[in-house]
């Protein structure tokens, strides 16, 4: 009888020992669950990118992207038919669709291939984004064996990407005049801030991924798109599983210095060359006036007057901080775009009235580019204007 007591207290207490395991088990992964859910969606309040509206490494919730059948896409291209082919590049080819939109065919040796294949659903479904007219979105997604689809916004007619524009044949026909390569500047910026603070880093900033209808530019900001983002997400091989929103500060702080490289692009007509424009035009910037004036496309025309030297002299400097510091101590999107938006107001108002100061408020901007953990005199050095 006694046994049989101490048997069932024996097996009573290894009950509610293993409850107590299953519980704080449960109670772990909700814990765990919880953050993680708080991390993708904190909004402009959550904690590690600043409440800027840069985003840094916050996401914001976003329904994911729908999932097109390959056969409604098949029709909507006429079966992928040659006659609608409207872009060819490394790794897609680009059909128009419906109207306003493309589909952007995966490269077959991708599709069968790693990573490209196999990352392609998870990862894209991570890039949804709200609509912005700085940017030229993806929408949705398809695939099927053998396929893997994207749906684009489709830029407007006419518009090409900014190295055609600056490169175009190396003619010296004046081309992008200083005032719409400000809003070319402004408007890319935007597009990256937006990306940014929806927890999505762009990967492959380039003059052929920020496409320009050279029309429209001067007029607003759907003159200019940011096209391609997040493909590097899942096109090239990493430590990460293509959804590593702890490594979004590191690839953000990358598209700050290949937007620097952009800048330095619309500054100077130049290629980037491995890095040699920026080893050539950096000195320059830093050493200001008269040195700063080898830097400028002669192509955009002559800065009119000192007014308009002071406005490229900022955006050069935003160039120079972009590209020449080190990640951690390089400017958020954020900060970059507030100037870049005030060079193109500055623009528009001497536009208006060509009497009117452009500085565009020099001390309100002078140091926007500094957060309280960088060096103020490393960035003085860099970030002061010329007098």
């Amino acid at each position: 009888m006694r046994e049989s007591v101490e048997e069932a207290v024996h097996h009573a207490v290894v009950a509610v020992a293993a409850a107590a395991v299953v519980a704080l088990a449960v109670a772990l992964f909700l814990l765990w669950r919880n953050k993680r859910v708080a991390r993708a969606g904190g909004g402009a309040g959550g904690g590690g990118g600043g409440g800027d509206g840069d985003g840094g490494a916050i996401a914001v919730a976003v329904a994911p992207l729908p999932v097109v059948p390959l056969a409604d896409v098949e029709r909507a291209t006429d079966g992928f038919h040659p006659s609608r082919v409207i872009g060819q590049g490394r790794h897609f080819t680009v059909y128009a669709a419906a109207p306003g939109l493309a589909a952007k065919r995966m490269r077959p040796h991708l599709v069968l291939g790693e990573p490209g294949g196999r990352r392609f659903p998870a990862a894209l479904r991570s890039l949804a984004v709200p609509p912005h007219p700085n940017l030229a979105g993806i929408v949705g997604l398809s695939e099927g064996p053998g396929e893997r689809v994207l749906i684009v916004e489709r830029a407007s007619a006419g518009s090409v990407g900014l190295d055609a524009l600056l490169y175009h044949g190396g003619t010296d026909a004046p081309l992008l005049p200083w005032p719409e390569r400000a809003a070319v500047a402004a408007g890319a910026a935007r597009g990256l801030v937006h990306l940014h603070a929806h927890g999505v880093a762009h990967g492959r900033v380039r003059p052929r991924n920020v496409l320009v209808d050279a029309a429209a530019a001067a007029r607003g900001p759907c003159g200019v798109r940011v096209s391609d983002y997040g493909l590097s997400t899942f096109l090239h091989s990493d430590d990460g599983d293509g959804d590593d929103h702890g490594r979004l500060d590191a690839r953000a702080e990358n598209d700050v210095y290949m937007f620097g490289a952009v800048l330095l692009h619309l500054l100077t007509g130049r290629q980037w060359d491995g890095g040699r424009l920026a080893h050539w035009a950096l000195p320059l910037i830093r050493a200001g006036p008269p040195a700063l004036a080898e830097v400028l496309d002669e192509r955009a025309g002559k800065p009119a007057d000192k007014a308009e030297s002071r406005l490229l002299a900022r955006t050069a400097r935003v160039a120079l901080a972009c590209v020449a510091n080190d990640g951690r101590s390089r400017p958020r999107m954020a900060e970059v775009s507030a100037i870049l938006d005030d060079v193109e107001a500055a623009y528009r108002r001497r536009g208006r009235s060509p009497e009117h100061d452009v500085d565009g408020g020099e001390e309100r901007f002078s140091g926007c580019l500094l957060a309280p953990s960088r060096s103020a005199h490393r960035s003085e050095t860099l970030l002061r204007l010329p007098v």
